[in-house]
């Protein structure tokens, strides 16, 4: 008990008895932590989805987990030490989340080795969801981040579709048999095809699936927080907060759970910001000259006061 709170707290000794005999510690979900979050941001906006980072620290030249697959793109950044991966193809393409190697008794490692390489500080590897891969510390203190990847799938697709599938009155119908109900599963399947390849339907899922996304970015009280400042210095550095840039068919985007109706210059201007990754005030101003600078400006204030974009320094 922390004055009031029932608060949580690490036993320290039991962990560096673990990471003494060789453990490899685990941080899961890391946030608000700048240097790791700069990384994760530039990873997400290269990948065009949303991140999840983990942390893997160690000291021996023990094995942290055995060669497995991933469901997920992994972005795996050396910091500390060095690392040895062996990667090797997949045998079971595009797994999802519930489709774990430790999930899958028949799967079996492929012999072939395709990339047996060894990180330094600095490096990065790229292992796409579903390659085999065993990475291995190879003694001393070795620390590297794996940023996961989380881009919309069919099967999140499919699933959101389950929403609509209530409207087709087949579907509500009492199943006996198959000869009895199979004109109904026909119906349904047709059905169930022509929603699929429906643009609206997957303009709709779009919008909701990134109408979820929320991209984190620092407070900037001293410029936006002051009722006398109208604009940006042309120094200033901003960011998309946006992984994903989607433009919807009736003219909008949906950025960091805005909707902004947008006209074909203004998608050019966020497009911009988004493709640099960051840039300066400066460098959007040289760009869309053509458009004045008081316009110019005043549009990147406005995205900047509604959390569309970060100003980064």
């Amino acid at each position: 008990m922390n004055v009031g709170r029932l608060e949580h707290r690490y036993i320290k000794s039991v962990i560096y008895r673990y990471m003494r005999e060789g453990a490899t510690l685990v941080f899961n979900r890391i946030k608000n932590e700048p240097f790791v979050t700069a990384i994760s941001k530039q990873i997400a906006n290269y990948a065009g989805a949303q991140v999840i980072v983990s942390g893997y620290a160690a000291f021996s030249g023990k094995s942290s987990y055995r060669s497995h697959w991933d469901t997920r793109d992994v972005f795996a950044v050396q910091l500390l030490g060095r690392k040895r991966w062996i990667i090797k193809r997949p045998n079971f393409v595009f797994p999802l989340f519930m489709q774990q190697t430790k999930n899958m008794s028949e799967a079996v490692e492929p012999e072939e080795v395709y990339l047996d390489v060894i990180l330094e500080p600095g490096d990065i590897i790229y292992v796409p969801r579903g390659w085999w891969h065993n990475p291995l510390p190879l003694g001393g203190e070795t620390f590297h981040l794996a940023v996961g990847t989380f881009a919309p799938t069919g099967f999140d697709y499919l699933r959101w579709l389950l929403n609509l599938l209530p409207e087709i009155p087949d579907v509500r119908k009492n199943f006996h048999d198959f000869e009895r109900d199979k004109e109904s599963l026909r119906t349904i399947a047709a059905s169930l095809g022509a929603a699929v390849s429906d643009r609206s339907n997957f303009e709709k899922f779009m919008r909701a699936y990134i109408g979820q996304h929320r991209v984190d970015s620092k407070i900037a009280l001293h410029i936006l927080g002051d009722g006398s400042n109208h604009q940006l210095d042309l120094k200033q550095i901003v960011r998309l907060n946006a992984n994903l840039l989607y433009r919807f068919s009736e003219g909008f985007v949906v950025i960091n759970g805005n909707k902004i109706n947008i006209d074909d210059v203004g998608f050019e201007l966020i497009e911009f910001i988004h493709n640099q990754g960051i840039c300066s005030v400066a460098r959007i101003q040289e760009r869309f000259s053509e458009h004045g600078e008081d316009l110019v400006n005043k549009a990147l204030f406005q995205l900047a006061l509604n959390d569309v974009i970060e100003i980064v320094d």
